[in-house]
């Protein structure tokens, strides 16, 4: 057990890092006015941040880390294994991710700022609209309210509780981090934790999450990377076809 956490220590201190970078905002606050002007640089900007972790790109993100890995130079079985622990970790976070969204149901923050403009009565009664509803409430804002928040809650109007861009930021720390962490590469390292912070910010800058979503995320996405296991290169060898170790393949 103890060389089996000591396996992970590395991306489990990376997220520990993480949280305590999160410790300044929790402790000040956070109140951004969702209703200010905003520069279209500020704006595109933050929408790339937090775009790199969501559905239109974390594929890119992903190819971006994996080049790097690839370039660590490990046998090509263990970049096997190293796949398969990654891909049971995105599988088993955002699974986990839906499940906690539809048991907290938590309003996000910018259905506060819809009831404090008197659209709907209370943030739990945008939940209750049709999705045509939920649109026209949205787009009744746009007199004051930014384009560039405007796109997203229009884009995102499920629940806050877990945020699914920090939990594949998170194991994005853990995972990567961790290997670059154990090859030195520091300044990767560097680069993947000032993104992470970055991706953060822009949850809450765009009124999406608040601070103890990305918390509860990080500490969920901890917690799944603790318990799955990196897959043994002996139990890889013994179920893969020995032509594909004969042949240099693998």
């Amino acid at each position: 057990m103890i060389d089996y956490i000591a396996n992970k220590s590395k991306g489990l201190l990376l997220l520990a890092f993480s949280l305590y970078s999160l410790l300044p905002v929790v402790l000040i606050g956070v109140d951004f006015d969702l209703g200010q002007s905003i520069e279209p640089f500020v704006g595109r900007f933050m929408t790339l941040l937090t775009d790199s972790a969501g559905n239109s790109g974390f594929l890119v993100t992903l190819a971006v880390l994996s080049a790097l890995t690839l370039r660590l130079k490990f046998p090509r079985i263990k970049f096997l294994s190293l796949a398969i622990q990654l891909s049971l970790l995105l599988v088993i976070c955002f699974s986990a991710k839906t499940l906690l969204k539809h048991s907290t149901e938590s309003p996000r923050p910018y259905t506060e700022y819809l009831a404090q403009v008197d659209l709907i009565e209370l943030p739990e009664s945008f939940y209750q609209l049709s999705l045509s509803e939920k649109n026209e409430v949205i787009m009744n804002v746009t007199s004051n309210v930014s384009e560039w928040r405007v796109h997203h809650w229009l884009g995102e109007q499920d629940y806050s509780f877990p945020s699914g861009h920090t939990i594949f930021v998170a194991i994005c720390i853990a995972f990567f981090g961790g290997l670059f962490f154990e090859s030195r590469k520091f300044t990767w390292v560097a680069g993947l934790m000032i993104w992470a912070a970055g991706v953060a910010y822009s949850r809450l800058w765009l009124g999406m999450h608040r601070p103890e979503d990305l918390i509860g995320s990080v500490v969920l996405a901890a917690l799944i990377y603790l318990v799955v296991p990196k897959i043994p290169i002996p139990m890889l060898k013994q179920y893969l076809p020995t032509v594909l170790f004969n042949k240099g393949l693998i």
